[in-house]
């Protein structure tokens, strides 16, 4: 009587083993023909985010080539400049790169004025001996006269940039001192690439930096920008120009910037993606329920499945996995 328990428990205990899910006691076989499968189809998922939703492959900005397609803005980036209200004077402390009046427009001239010509050494001269002052104010005032013929900004939160129209820069007049001649030799040392070359002589090791600086000074760029949903306020942390999605491992930092209350700043920011680091390390892994969601939603069958009845009876089956999985060790005819 005790050895019909022993053997029923058995057989109950076998039942048991054989009705659970648990893959490390019941045998499972991987279906590796899917992996290339799955590959294509994330390949597939990923062009059409690229599609809908990645950055376009727009060609890298030089200051020779935005200088020949809107000679309007970079005349007005080096007024700003040597006015001292341009984008990267607002910045100059966090570049760490000095006046950029000096570095964009006033340095270069005095390293090329030997081919520049009379006109321009004698606008130099000028400069030079006047004071800081008086530097600002002529250069303030050919900005105010540059407003005169730039067409008004188109209205909304994300308006272009218009640029001074190039063709009547000539008729306009008053107190500019030598800026207008300085500008303008400005502006033929970047149309022909000396400009950036000159940054790299100069600085090497911030040329590119130096570059991008300038270019944003130029309102092409933000113009691009914003044309090309660029911003910072549509996703452009991870839609940079050169990238056909962009930089992906950064799409919830970027969510969580553009989209969540107090992401846009640094205390906001840092809380929302600590929140966010905590919920992975902690809440998905060891939360029941949570940690429990890819096998509710049987995942597992993207690389394996159960073998249905009567399929690991097939000799080759029981041959190789007999043996580690409680059944009987089958050697193969011819074998020792």
């Amino acid at each position: 009587m005790q050895q019909d328990d022993v053997i029923t428990s058995a057989a109950a205990t076998t039942t048991a083993t054989k009705q659970t899910d648990a893959p490390p006691e019941r045998l499972v076989r991987h279906c590796f023909w899917k992996y290339p499968v799955l590959a294509c189809v994330f390949f597939v998922v990923l062009l059409v985010l690229a599609a809908l939703v990645g950055s376009p492959n727009w060609p890298r900005d030089t200051i020779a080539s935005v200088s020949q397609q809107d000679p309007g803005g970079a005349t007005l980036a080096f007024t700003q400049e040597l006015a001292g209200d341009s984008t990267s004077t607002q910045n100059a402390t966090e570049y760490g790169m000095g006046n950029p009046g000096d570095v964009f427009a006033h340095n270069p001239l005095h390293q090329a004025a030997w081919f520049l010509g009379a006109t321009v050494q004698a606008a130099l001269d000028q400069y030079d001996v006047a004071s800081p002052q008086q530097r600002v104010a002529w250069a303030k005032h050919y900005e105010a006269a540059l407003a005169t013929i730039t067409p008004m900004s188109s209205g909304g939160a994300m308006s272009v940039t218009p640029s001074p129209a190039y063709s009547k820069i000539a008729t306009l007049q008053g107190d500019f001192g030598p800026i207008p001649v300085m500008v303008a030799a400005d502006l033929r040392l970047a149309q022909n690439g000396y400009l950036e070359q000159y940054l790299q002589t100069v600085d090497a090791g911030h040329a590119y930096h130096l570059t991008n600086i300038w270019l944003y000074d130029h309102p092409a760029m933000l113009n691009t920008a914003v044309q090309q949903g660029l911003t910072d306020d549509q996703w452009g942390m991870i839609k940079e120009r050169g990238f056909s999605v962009g930089p992906w491992y950064l799409i919830v930092p970027a969510i969580i910037h553009v989209k969540f209350p107090g992401g846009e700043n640094g205390p906001g920011f840092i809380l929302w993606n600590l929140l966010f680091a905590f919920f992975l390390l902690f809440v998905v892994p060891l939360v029941p329920g949570i940690r429990d969601l890819p096998r509710y939603l049987k995942f597992y069958r993207f690389i394996y499945h159960y073998p249905v009845e009567g399929e690991l009876d097939k000799p080759l089956f029981r041959e190789r996995h007999g043996a580690t999985h409680g059944g009987p060790e089958i050697v193969a005819e011819g074998g020792d």
